[in-house]
């Protein structure tokens, strides 16, 4: 089109192990990750456990997407009920350290 192309060249929002597939498929490997992204305390603020890392693949097998009347919104209830199991999951787990930091106050 007769533009000239400016490519971004440094990266500051995905933890570099997620940037490494856009920064291979679509940029060359010419995308670098800033200072912020590869200290370690950025890895430190996502949630504890295996399934809650930087970023998590989630089979849901089984789900199929139905559309509702007018046929423009799809809702997938498969993927809703493991939505929602992985939400609860969460609230229990932040409920414990809540009462468990409680309890620890008191004794």
């Amino acid at each position: 089109m007769g533009y000239k192309k400016h490519m971004l060249a440094v990266q500051y929002r995905m933890h570099p192990s997620i940037s490494l597939f856009p920064c291979k498929e679509f940029y060359d490997g010419l995308i670098s990750d800033g200072s912020n992204v590869v200290q370690s305390s950025y890895s430190k603020s996502f949630i504890e456990g295996v399934m809650y890392g930087s970023f998590s693949f989630i089979n849901v097998s089984k789900g199929k997407e139905h559309f509702g009347r007018g046929g423009f919104s799809s809702k997938n209830m498969v993927e809703a009920a493991a939505i929602s199991e992985i939400i609860g999951s969460l609230q229990e787990g932040l409920i414990f350290r809540l009462l468990s930091i409680k309890i620890s106050l008191y004794l």
